[in-house]
């Protein structure tokens, strides 16, 4: 009798140690080998995009207003629950743009000697092309500005962009772009005046047709973007004694 229960004491200490190593392995695993607790997990899983079946950055009412001039008017979204305010701002813009077109039937004092360019009726208008880029969680839009005219076609008028991090749904400030790549804003105004001065030709009087100068020293018109690769590149608006235009360059 009294060795059956020290059988039976034996063999439930024994399966005591065995699920004691089991519990302690799995713990051992868990939360010391592979230190990611419940807080971070759960914060993996939080998704915050607006619309699942979407990427990030999509478009929508789509409206050719020039065909043979090649401008179109559409309605970006920026598919983050976060980003509402900011998806009423730029709604609310380019329906401006739109509200705003002229058109040659309705112009008035207008000579046909003075007229470069008849492009299904447009006399002027200012609209705005887009670029997005995706790479790892971050998301990158540009938006490029133009003012188009019978007069002088279309001319690059100003840039801008948003770089969002969709892990946290929050937009990157300048300050968080450039840390992330470690990179001042100086250094790329430096970078950015050696790309100009080796493009430095003259007009048709002789003088400096780019104005460095005042290209940098009036530096406004830019935008920082995180392309699909990863890399940083700077768009940016370039002032000469002529038409000014956009230039792209990469910066690291």
């Amino acid at each position: 009798m009294e060795e059956n229960f020290k059988n039976k004491l034996g063999l439930t200490f024994f399966i005591l140690v065995i699920v004691f190593l089991l519990v302690g392995g799995f713990i051992y695993t868990n939360h010391i080998l592979n230190p990611t607790n419940k807080k971070e997990e759960a914060k993996k899983e939080v998704n915050y995009k607006i619309d699942k079946d979407n990427p990030y950055i999509y478009y929508k009412n789509e409206e050719v207003i020039s065909e043979s001039a090649e401008i179109y008017y559409k309605d970006v979204v920026i598919n983050l629950n976060t980003q509402q305010d900011l998806n009423s701002i730029l709604d609310s813009e380019n329906e401006r743009y739109k509200s705003n077109i002229k058109y040659l039937s309705d112009a008035s004092l207008l000579s046909d000697d003075l007229i470069n360019y008849k492009n299904d009726n447009l006399y002027m208008l200012t609209y705005r092309e887009y670029e997005n880029y995706e790479y790892e969680n971050y998301v990158s839009l540009v938006l490029n500005d133009f003012n188009y005219s019978c007069f002088d076609n279309s001319t690059f008028i100003g840039t801008k962009s948003y770089i969002f991090d969709t892990s946290n749904g929050k937009q990157l400030t300048e300050d968080e772009i450039l840390a992330l790549y470690d990179v001042s804003m100086e250094e790329i105004k430096n970078k950015i005046r050696n790309v100009l001065d080796e493009k430095q030709t003259t007009n048709d009087e002789g003088n400096p047709l780019l104005k460095i100068d005042e290209t940098l020293n009036e530096f406004t018109q830019y935008a920082l973007y995180i392309n699909e690769y990863g890399r940083l590149y700077i768009t940016y608006l370039v002032k000469t004694s002529d038409v000014d235009y956009n230039e792209i360059m990469e910066v690291k």
